[in-house]
């Protein structure tokens, strides 16, 4: 692995699965209620993709966090 001085911690990562597990959990729901007709089904959705899917981008962001393809030092961060 190559290691660069950008290093994205645990914490930003965890910050970016709640921001996109609201929009995500905003769609599962809408799709599975219109697809159904069923608000119980959209939440039954909801439910399943929320805990499953979020464990999976949370590791998804720390795999990449290890890889440095397409990081880039910005002259004026250098010291």
């Amino acid at each position: 692995m190559f290691h660069t001085k950008f290093v994205e911690r645990a914490l930003r990562s965890l910050g970016k699965v709640v921001t996109w597990r609201i929009l995500v959990t905003i769609t599962n729901f809408i799709g599975g209620w219109l697809a159904s007709g069923s608000w119980a089904v959209g939440l039954g959705v909801v439910s399943f993709a929320l805990v499953v899917n979020s464990i999976l981008y949370y590791i998804h962001e720390r795999v990449w966090n290890r890889i440095d393809a397409g990081k880039e030092i910005s002259p004026d961060s250098e010291q």
